[in-house]
């Protein structure tokens, strides 16, 4: 549950301070596909929590994570973190 909540609080606050770059203006609609899917796996994570899947629900924020960090490393948003990344 530990792990669930520190990943969960880490989604909700790069969400609430994401914006898109400059870089990233050209190409805003497939950039808004990518953030909805991330938020899809959000959601997600939180029914299978609820349900007591905990691993998948970890593996759901995981991959939102995922979906994030790689828009950020492309440069094409800028958001900050629950906590602070290695």
């Amino acid at each position: 549950d530990e792990k669930y909540w520190k990943y969960r609080e880490n989604l909700v606050k790069a969400f609430s301070t994401l914006r898109l770059t400059p870089e990233g203006q050209p190409h805003a609609s497939k950039i808004s596909e990518v953030i909805s899917l991330a938020e899809c796996y959000r959601k997600d994570a939180e029914h299978f929590h609820r349900s007591s899947m905990k691993v998948t629900a970890l593996i759901s924020l995981a991959y939102g994570e995922g979906l994030l960090d790689a828009l950020k490393i492309l440069g094409y948003v800028d958001f900050e973190w629950g906590w602070e990344k290695p």
